[in-house]
């Protein structure tokens, strides 16, 4: 006789192989580059972009959970059975479970607040992350990538016109100024890392916002004073002035963060440049 459809076979056999592809997914973020060069730069791992895999492993987390559900109606009596096993045989979790609450809590908290071994576990990630950032495949900003040609303009120092001239030379298609960098690349089937390199050949981007660079928001005050020769005294006084307090070590976008501010916020008053919102 032919063999009915198994459910139950079918929930547990997907429950693993979602499993599965959790785990790879989620280790193939652990080391993926940080956003900013991952959405500029197109980056790919087995042909799929970073925001894809985000896909994957969000979803099939949901999916699994559905499915964990489905699993756990299937085998409802089977599990109570277990579990009445367990009582009547008086064997007693009482002090496991409370011990297991306690392991739980003090590694939840050790993981907020940076305590080793954790934070190495996740300053090792960051620098896995940072690896794959070099000056060839970093915007200009963060998200530059969803600018619009004319706000992208400004950022690079270059007219919206010259911009497309530019472009319209190394035949790529811009059919308005008021369409995002992205949108650009995706009709022209490249990147927004290969329409800025482009423009870069013969722009200049000496004038480019403090913030360019790798892994800006991991900066300290100290490194972005010496990278722009300023006194660290000052930079602090500057800062000081508009209610921030921050100290030499502190990183800018832990300064950001406590100050609902961007980094380069952070960076240009530091440095006493002014942000473009106090320029207009």
């Amino acid at each position: 006789m032919k063999k009915r459809f198994s459910w139950r076979g079918f929930i547990s056999l997907y429950i693993t192989i979602s499993f599965l592809i959790i785990i790879v997914s989620g280790i193939i973020l652990y080391f993926a580059p940080p956003g900013r060069v991952a959405n500029w730069s197109y980056w790919r791992f087995l042909g799929l972009l970073k925001s894809q895999w985000q896909s994957v492993h969000t979803i099939f987390t949901f999916i699994f959970i559905i499915a964990a559900g489905f699993h756990l109606f299937y085998n409802w009596k089977p599990f109570v059975a277990y579990l009445k096993t367990k009582f009547e045989s008086k064997i007693k979790l009482r002090l496991e479970l409370i011990f297991s609450i306690i392991v739980i809590l003090i590694f939840f908290v050790m993981v907020i607040y940076d305590f080793a071994p954790f934070k190495s576990v996740m300053d090792f990630g960051e620098q896995l992350k940072e690896s794959w950032s070099n000056d060839s495949n970093e915007p200009p900003i963060p998200h530059a990538e969803d600018l619009l040609l004319t706000e992208f303009s400004s950022i690079i120092k270059m007219s919206a016109d010259e911009i497309k001239n530019r472009l319209g030379n190394e035949n790529i298609s811009v059919p308005s100024e008021d369409i995002s960098i992205k949108e650009i690349a995706k009709l022209n089937n490249i990147s927004p890392n290969r329409i800025y390199n482009l423009l870069k050949r013969t722009g200049s981007n000496s004038n480019a916002a403090a913030g360019e660079g790798r892994g800006f928001g991991r900066k300290t005050i100290q490194e972005i004073c010496i990278e722009n020769d300023i006194n660290v005294e000052t930079a602090i006084a500057n800062l000081k002035l508009k209610g921030i307090e921050a100290g030499l070590d502190d990183k800018l976008k832990d300064i950001a963060l406590r100050h609902n501010l961007m980094p380069v916020e952070v960076a240009n008053i530091a440095l006493g440049t002014k942000n473009d919102h106090e320029k207009n």
